[in-house]
């Protein structure tokens, strides 16, 4: 049996806590704050909770196989339903062109963009990215990558051409290439310096749908909360964990935290700020757009899932009954840049609070660097000579909860299984 130390009691840590518990290693997590679940509880202002991330994901099965192999099914703990279309809206002077693209079904998508521009562009472009995808998952996603990569590996993951450069020659349509290089935008990376093959998440959307949990993710925190219990995890709360601990010749044996050391075999660092003593990695800066939350005396009757796409994009989702969420990368007051998409709602607002950006950074070497136009994927995730895993939003393959969720299995899967005695 190992004896695992998880940092960090976010979706990350929770995740890999589980997992590991129910492969029957001994797991103490250590987290900070007051209660687990991080970025999954939101944000709290003017007595309502604000998802300040769309509250829906991809991959489903990533999330059907965390509950499956740490305890019980998930249909039996929470409800996963399909989303609904996300409304996308391309503003050219006057001109509004309006596409509602569902999910799930190619048929569907073709249907929905057929009736929108009166042809498909977009069906056979997203069937060519199945081999890249296939080969993405397959040996950088489901297992600790080792920084090697085999020749017909290479040549699907790592293409030399940017995002830019793929959608320009490949999607004749200006709205289909904003489409696509929009939603890098408002990830906070530039579409220049792109690579590529990150367009296959436009595949995975369409091939795996979007879904959404009932109750939200302040849902799903509270039953991977509970998982903990079931699981006979060791929480120890209100505790910040400050650096990892080593023995001779460099053998990880711990993690230094406020409240003293705690010994370990094996740390799995979740927590986004990293090792005091981890050297200075190469680092990946994302500046996300601002968020407005808007509070709206009655509901503008839109789809819950919408993008202006402009001169530079515009995000609005629900997050309430009458609460909505603007990430606003278009610059200037988002009130303006809604009505630039037709949303005049200035006079439906009774409250409202700007939030400035807080650039991202990521661990360049545990995952994808923007190196000039390549994709590095020289990873691993882990230091697994010397027991060091990282995982979560701060880590390879990315921030959203399905990538989190397939590194917390591959280093689940990478560890392996106690015997029983």
């Amino acid at each position: 049996m190992a004896r695992v130390v998880v940092v960090g009691g976010g979706f990350a840590g929770l995740s890999a806590a589980a997992r590991l518990a129910k492969l029957r290693h001994e797991v103490i997590l250590i987290e900070r704050a007051d209660e687990l679940g991080g970025r999954l509880r939101g944000f709290r202002w003017d007595d309502h909770v604000w998802q300040l991330y769309p509250e829906t994901v991809t991959l489903p099965g990533v999330f059907r196989d965390l509950f499956r192999k740490s305890g019980r099914q998930l249909d039996r703990v929470l409800d996963l339903a399909p989303a609904p279309p996300r409304r996308h809206v391309f503003v050219r002077g006057r001109r509004r062109d309006v596409l509602d693209l569902p999910f799930g079904m190619r048929g569907d998508q073709s249907a929905a963009i057929e009736q929108a521009f009166g042809a498909d562009q977009w069906s056979p472009w997203v069937d060519s990215l199945a081999p890249r995808w296939d080969a993405l998952r397959r040996r950088v996603l489901d297992e600790v990558y080792d920084g090697v990569l085999e020749p017909g590996y290479r040549r699907q993951i790592r293409p030399r051409r940017s995002l830019r450069r793929v959608a320009r020659r490949e999607l004749r349509d200006r709205r289909l290439r904003s489409l696509v290089l929009d939603a890098a935008s408002l990830e906070g990376d530039d579409p220049m310096h792109t690579p590529g093959v990150t367009a296959v998440w436009h595949y995975v959307e369409r091939n795996f749908g979007r879904w959404s949990f009932d109750g939200g993710l302040p849902a799903l925190a509270d039953a991977l909360a509970r998982r903990m219990g079931e699981r006979k995890v060791d929480l120890r709360m209100t505790t910040t964990a400050t650096d990892v601990r080593r023995g001779p010749a460099g053998r990880l044996i711990g993690v230094e935290t406020d409240a003293g050391p705690v010994d370990a075999d094996v740390v799995v660092w979740c927590a986004p700020d990293l090792p005091s003593s981890t050297p200075e990695p190469a680092l990946v800066r994302r500046i996300p757009a601002p968020r407005t939350l808007l509070t709206l005396s009655e509901d503008p009757g839109i789809l819950d899932d919408m993008v202006l796409h402009a001169e530079r994009p515009v995000r609005v989702w629900r997050s309430g009954p009458s609460h909505w969420v603007v990430e606003n990368r278009a610059g200037g007051d988002a009130l303006d840049a809604l009505a630039e998409g037709g949303l005049r709602w200035r006079g439906l607002v009774e409250s409202r609070r700007d939030l400035a950006p807080r650039e991202l950074v990521l661990l360049g070497h545990d995952g994808w660097a923007w190196r000039g136009w390549h994709a590095t994927a020289e990873r691993p995730g882990s230091d697994t000579r010397g027991g060091l895993f990282f995982a979560g939003a701060h880590a390879h393959p990315g921030t959203s909860l399905e990538m989190i969720g397939l590194a917390t299995a591959a280093i689940a899967t990478h560890l392996g299984e106690v015997p029983r005695r």
